[in-house]
């Protein structure tokens, strides 16, 4: 797989043409699930370098690649992040959905255990 290719890219949210124009709070909570997500892969060991440093915020160009992600990263990223993003997509209250890292936390403990079965 291209390790320069671009798994998530926060600009892509953020710069949708959108009626009426997206809201600067809703490109703030982009900003900071994007921040959540990277601090969860980096904290569980899934990243290869620091995507984002302590206090670092997001930005419109702050992206993941694939080179940025462990061979276990790509696929913790694939099975439990896109499924956090889609908690987030259905969610009433996406300033929790963001922060529910009792999800994530569930996610991962599932994919461990797929892991050891491979």
């Amino acid at each position: 797989m291209d390790e320069n290719r671009i798994v998530v890219q926060v600009g892509w949210v953020t710069r949708m043409k959108s009626t009426p124009p997206l809201s600067d709070e809703y490109k703030e909570r982009q900003y900071r699930f994007f921040e959540n997500q990277v601090k969860f892969l980096q904290d569980n060991g899934f990243t290869t370098r620091t995507i984002l440093g302590d206090g670092e915020k997001a930005n419109d160009e702050s992206k993941i690649i694939v080179g940025d992600l462990t061979e276990s990263g790509l696929r913790f990223y694939l099975f439990g992040i896109r499924a956090w993003i889609a908690k987030y997509d259905r969610s009433k209250d996406r300033d929790r959905a963001i922060n529910d890292f009792g999800f994530i936390n569930k996610k991962l403990e599932a994919f461990q255990a797929d892991e050891k079965k491979r």
